[in-house]
């Protein structure tokens, strides 16, 4: 039968274009036609795989697929088909490839099939340890101590680990997809707690580093819980899609105080009840009182106590500005400082005093509370890494997506082009109104994807884990300059070394999310990029000519001029210890700078020259 190989024929340099392995068989299975990639994929050259048959390299049931699924195309079940299979190599080893099957016709009747086969091996492996990653990413909640849960911007339960369900007596899937507040809010306290939802998620209110809230079990029990660190989840765009929080069941604590309170009220001063250390000391640091909250916490008996100068517990630097401030202000509030206990272990504390002052003005003293914040360092510390891993699981989703458009969308839209070529070539048997037609679908399928080759990049630039930050800036700005026809200029100084993978796409995002204001807002007619390598640092900074905009007094009052992106950045940067700065005034242009160091910049062999481009 000579029609396969005529099909075969024409579309020769179709078969030395593409990067994945094409075959053509005929419906027994014997090979008519192949590539150069088909030969490396199966390691048998051009000339072995003509005419073998396919089952040579195919596990039987693989082999028995690949025949179903050609008789559900001439059976007019699927145009085509898209499958994974096993092929082993002519080395005995295996491999996985991705096969996209369409049937080869001549006057209507199925003479043959075309396969594209892609190497998928590697995706698989990949795919595997991004699985396994998860799990023990799942695993650190379901370990966790505390409470944790997220709330989308709909009110709905997205995420809770197993500590949050043994408080309220639900399994996983019953909660999941459920309003949390109609769930587990008291009905007395839930409009107002709905309220306070919406305002964190409008950004109308900053989220508390502490609160307390009544919550209801399964079993109809009310319970306290303390909330600490609620943080407001955003996208890449800056716009909010949910709060993380985590806390404790603070139920029998809470019990304990009251009932400690109530039995003690008529007899104790406010300053004996008082849950902080509380403490009075003289104008030179000698303690003339304190509360048996500060016993407790700083492990002394009260005749020890009593005397002890309370600098001997503070470092001589931090004491040194604790007496500055308090001096200039007569009073500190929420000062933090490490205290050092009995046994010599230090502690983090959140110090609130006021000056004591006689009536001629002269200082008598200093007197306030201490209070013990060590617990809640160490929830936020771990909420940090929750985030992180939150940022890590969102950007291989992203990586995800782009690879898929790749190596799927626009792929298929290829071959759509290929088909609409080979049917427009046959012009005697199509009207001249057809095959303009059919030439301006083709123009719109090359253009889609062109569009989608770009919406891959901007996801997760392949340039960006492959050569690493410069490379990758460098198609933002070409991006930027085709699309917007923005000049664009790009300074490199120092010697160009890879980052740690989180720096550089921590820096890539703040950079493509700056491009995207300079894009949007700014009216700029140039943008100029400048990274500057340092042997311990890492300076990126973003610059255009625009209109510029009139700056807050800190970056986080972005959040009310609803410059989202700008607050993103602060806190992508603060998820690799980078430190985030914006200029910018009327009329004068923006400039948005970051900063890294403290290990961010590895030891590289690579050349050390100053270079611009």
């Amino acid at each position: 039968m000579q029609v396969v190989p005529s099909f075969a024929e024409r579309y020769r340099d179709l078969f030395g274009i593409l990067n994945d392995a094409m075959v053509v068989w005929q419906l027994d299975g014997n090979i008519v036609a192949t590539n150069d990639a088909m030969a490396t994929l199966t390691g048998y050259t051009v000339d072995e795989l003509h005419g073998m048959n396919i089952a040579r390299f195919l596990p039987a049931e693989d082999f028995e697929q690949v025949m179903e699924r050609q008789q559900q195309q001439i059976r007019g079940e699927a145009v085509s088909q898209r499958y994974e299979l096993r092929l082993m190599r002519r080395d005995g080893t295996e491999v996985i490839g991705e096969s996209v099957t369409r049937l080869v016709a001549e006057k209507g009747r199925p003479v043959g099939v075309l396969a594209v086969v892609k190497n998928i091996t590697e995706q698989k492996l990949v795919e595997k340890a991004l699985r396994e990653e998860r799990d023990k990413a799942q695993s650190y909640l379901d370990v966790a101590g505390i409470a944790i849960q997220i709330i989308d911007a709909d009110q709905k339960t997205a995420l809770i680990n197993r500590k949050c369900c043994e408080i309220f007596g639900y399994k996983e899937k019953e909660v999941i997809g459920k309003n949390w507040f109609d769930t587990f809010i008291p009905e007395r306290n839930r409009a107002i707690a709905k309220r306070v939802f919406d305002k964190l998620i409008a950004r109308e209110i900053e989220p508390s580093k502490c609160h307390e809230s009544p919550v209801s079990t399964k079993g109809g029990e009310e319970r306290i819980m303390a909330w600490y660190n609620t943080t407001v989840l955003t996208d890449e765009a800056g716009n909010a899609i949910g709060v993380l929080g985590s806390g404790e069941d603070i139920t029998e604590r809470k019990q304990m105080e009251n009932a400690l309170r109530e039995s003690e009220e008529r007899y104790r001063t406010l300053f004996e009840n008082s849950r902080d250390a509380m403490c009075i000391a003289t104008s030179d640091g000698k303690i003339v009182d304190v509360n048996q909250a500060a016993l407790d916490l700083f492990g002394y008996a009260r005749e020890e106590m009593m005397g002890l100068d309370v600098r001997d517990t503070v470092h001589a630097l931090d004491r040194e500005r604790f007496q500055k401030e308090i001096d200039q202000k007569g009073y500190v509030r929420d000062y933090e400082m490490k205290l050092r206990k009995r046994d010599g272990t230090h502690i983090d504390c959140l110090l609130t005093f006021a000056m004591r002052r006689g009536e001629d003005g002269s200082i008598l003293g200093y007197e306030g509370s201490i209070r013990d914040v060590t617990e809640h360092k160490r929830l936020q510390q771990n909420l940090q890494l929750y985030i992180t891993e939150v940022t890590k699981a969102q950007e291989e989703e992203r990586k995800r997506i782009a690879r898929e458009l790749h190596d799927e969308s626009i792929q298929d839209l290829a071959i759509l082009s290929l088909d609409i070529e080979a049917v427009t070539r046959s012009r005697s048997r199509l009207s001249r109104v057809t095959v303009k037609s059919l030439e301006q679908i083709q123009e719109k399928v090359n253009h889609i994807a062109g569009e989608l080759s770009r919406l891959s990049r901007a996801l997760r630039p392949s340039a960006l884990d492959q050569l690493g930050l410069v490379p990758a800036v460098k198609v933002l700005m070409r991006d930027l300059r085709k699309a917007d026809g923005i000049t664009t200029n790009l300074e490199v100084i120092g010697q160009v070394q890879r980052l740690s993978p989180e720096v550089e796409l921590g820096l890539f995002r703040i950079v493509q999310e700056a491009v995207r204001n300079v894009r949007k807002h700014s009216e700029a007619a140039t943008a100029v990029i400048t990274v500057e390598f340092d042997p311990d640092k890492v300076v990126v900074s973003v610059t255009d000519d625009g209109k510029g905009f009139e700056l807050p007094k800190r970056l986080s009052d972005f959040t009310a001029m609803g410059r989202l992106g700008l607050v993103g950045m602060q806190e992508r940067a603060q998820l690799f210890k980078g430190s985030l700065s914006v200029q910018s005034e009327v009329g004068k242009g923006t400039t948005v700078r970051v900063e890294v160091g403290d290990g961010a910049v590895p030891a590289s062999d690579l050349d050390g020259e100053r270079s611009r481009e």
